[in-house]
């Protein structure tokens, strides 16, 4: 499309990766986007978490097909796989190596991606400065973020939203893209009759974490081996573990710790009350001893958040999606390239039309195709952190047994039947391999075209 008065305008709240990768797919479609993001800068103020944004194959691609593969190079570390230990390891001198999974070569060159490592903030600079560019392929400004944009309310029926300062936008579409708490997804529960206060539970569970420059790192030597092949680790524990990973071209480590600690909840963007050695627990001493370094960290409950019976408003006008839609566990592999996906899917399913009347079958489209699959990989989600967390017992000890025989028999550890390993490596793949783009052109093809040939793109 290149008649800008026949564009749709679409309203997005919430500046999050989902926000501004929808907004970059729909400039890319011809449509004129407006994002309304309530911090006073791109990212608020971040921490932990924050430092560190893992894109698999399947995100990465996107970001390449968009043109992007020269900034995502450059602000990155590839990951190749991941290192595997104990994480109460005692006080012995070395870590408690149980084995190495990596990434199939073949599986990473059919998925036409790398396993990349942001830092959180260089990723949605790299998406923001993409939405708001002009060039020649988008040779007009039709993307405009506005900061300070705190949404009061949204009215699905007028397709209008209302900030706290009472300034008024109305477009032909509203798209949540502002997280589990945002008010585009409380929006959709209130019309569903639930309680947003009140709707979701705690699982027991949280994750605290930080990042530990590299120059401060490297000067102990005993924590080489967080930077040894693969230069990430999962470390296991009863009902506690950690993650780390190199991040960025700087090579920092991110540090992830899951902890039954339930006494402080917060935000992305608020400091936790405890440092991370106070939170670990029972804990190999080197990774007690990467926590000392850190600085400031956070801390978030991990929860199960109410299901929504729709993504998609009664109106037909307001959708939901990234976390605002199918919210992960915190700090989960997937969570940004599936907010990717969302984008891109979106995006490509609006190339096909500009009638705003066909906005609702659009929006039940994306629900349609996105639905199951985000479900599973949720699912896949929790399962990976439970195998990670898994209190001592019986199946700890069939877990640890089948690791360890893999790894002394040159296999991949989670190779195998034992603790449904092996479903989790063919998840993986299931999960690397997809194309959101080829989806939403199998939904064009099967049904979208058959139906009001009014004002669609051929």
């Amino acid at each position: 499309m290149t008649d800008s008065e026949a564009a749709l305008k679409f309203i997005i709240v919430g500046a999050s990766i989902a926000g501004l990768a929808s907004a970059i797919a729909l400039k890319h479609s011809g449509h004129n986007v407006v994002v309304l993001e309530r911090e006073s800068k791109l990212g608020g103020t971040i921490l932990g978490q924050g430092g560190c944004a893992r894109v698999p194959p399947n995100g990465c691609k996107i970001l390449f097909d968009w043109g992007l593969e020269a900034q995502t190079r450059a602000n990155t570390s590839i990951a190749v796989g991941f290192g595997v230990y104990k994480h109460d390891g005692g006080m012995a001198p070395n870590r408690d190596f149980v084995g190495t999974s990596r990434f199939n070569p073949e599986l990473m060159s059919e998925a036409r991606g790398d396993f990349v490592q942001f830092r959180y903030h260089d990723l949605l600079r790299i998406l923001y400065e993409e939405a708001t560019k002009i060039s020649e392929r988008v040779p007009v400004s039709r993307v405009t973020v506005l900061f300070g944009a705190d949404v009061a309310n949204v009215d699905s029926d007028s397709c209008s939203v209302t900030l706290l300062s009472g300034e008024i936008h109305t477009g032909d579409a509203i798209i949540g893209a502002d997280g589990p708490s945002g008010v585009v997804r409380r929006t959709l529960l209130q019309e569903e009759d639930v309680n947003p206060e009140i709707c979701d539970v705690r699982t027991g569970m949280a994750l605290c974490s930080a990042v530990i420059p590299k120059a401060l790192a490297i000067q102990h030597p005993d924590l080489a081996s967080f930077y040894e092949y693969p230069a990430s680790t999962v470390s296991m524990g009863s009902n506690s573990g950690s993650i780390t990973c190199a991040v960025g071209t700087e090579n920092d480590i991110s540090l992830w710790v899951y902890t039954p600690d339930s006494s402080q909840d917060g935000t992305w963007t608020q400091e936790a009350d405890k440092k991370l050695p106070d939170v670990l627990g029972p804990c190999d001493a080197k990774i007690r001893k990467l926590a000392a370094l850190a600085g400031s960290a956070n801390c978030v409950q991990s929860q199960d958040h109410h299901e929504l019976e729709s993504w998609v408003s009664a109106s037909g006008k307001v959708l939901v999606l990234g976390e605002a839609a199918h919210p992960f566990p915190p700090a989960s592999l997937h969570a940004y390239s599936v907010c990717l996906e969302d984008g891109a899917f979106i995006g490509k399913i609006f190339s096909y039309a500009r009638n705003p009347e066909r906005i609702p079958e659009f929006f039940y489209a994306f629900e349609e195709h996105r639905r199951s699959r985000c479900s599973r990989i949720r699912e896949a989600e929790k399962q990976y952190i439970g195998v990670i967390t898994l209190p001592d017992g019986e199946l700890q000890v069939r877990r640890d047994v089948s690791m360890r025989a893999n790894h002394a028999a040159g296999r991949d550890v989670m190779e195998g039947e034992e603790s449904n390993l092996q479903q989790m490596l063919d998840d993986m793949r299931m999960v690397f391999a997809y194309d959101p783009a080829d989806d939403a052109d199998e939904w064009w093809m099967s049904w979208g075209r058959f139906r009001d040939s009014a004002n669609i793109v051929s």
